[in-house]
């Protein structure tokens, strides 16, 4: 997959459902690189836009349980090895006692990864050049970006394709950065899966 333009055909909406609606059908026609744009999150957008879930998730349970272990056997060493007391007359390995250092010490640990994790794979670090290539994309505007890469139809085409699905605006704009960032995504993509006869899929 190359790169023909730097630009991408962009359609401008106005309500999030038919933003979403347009998104899976441009999904649908198979189109490669698709970038989505809200001013706040909406349920179904990750799906809408083929985003596979986060990785996240498995090595944020690993680190949790990894702290849990260490917290509690950290607990059993001091009360039990290192610096053992009697206290009210229990055993030294008085393990409910430990339940509360454990947790603490699981989450500490899986919020830590979550942090660096997000962090480093969301590309959220500062910038110089972080402004949004239209202002209202903070406000009240939903675009969907169809980069114009060699996999994906002509431009002619494609503002056919938005105009099909309500874009209210149809723009080409230079998102260049974005696109080049986006090639990975577009191999990770999900497809659309073709619902069986007699039943409808509902956004």
């Amino acid at each position: 997959m190359s790169i023909e333009d730097k630009r991408s055909v962009v359609g401008i909406y106005r309500h999030p459902d038919a933003w979403m609606d347009a998104c899976r059908a441009v999904r649908a026609r198979g189109v490669k690189g698709l970038e989505g744009w809200a001013p706040f999150p909406v349920h179904g957008m990750d799906d809408a836009l083929g985003i596979k879930r986060s990785f996240i998730g498995r090595p944020v349970l690993a680190a949790l349980i990894i702290g849990a272990v260490l917290g509690f056997f950290m607990q059993y060493w001091m009360m039990k090895v290192d610096w053992p007391l009697i206290i009210g007359g229990k055993p030294f390995n008085s393990w409910p006692q430990y339940v509360v250092i454990t947790f603490e010490a699981g989450i500490l640990c899986g919020a830590l990864t979550n942090f660096m994790l997000a962090l480093g794979t969301s590309n959220l670090r500062p910038q110089l050049h972080n402004q949004l290539w239209r202002d209202d994309l903070g406000d009240d505007a939903f675009a969907v970006a169809v980069p114009l890469l060699s996999a994906n139809p002509g431009e002619a085409e494609l503002r056919q394709m938005l105009a099909v699905t309500g874009a209210e605006e149809i723009e080409i704009y230079d998102t260049s950065a974005d696109t080049l960032a986006g090639l990975s995504r577009a191999e990770r993509q999900q497809p659309i899966v073709a619902a069986p006869q007699g039943e409808q899929t509902h956004g």
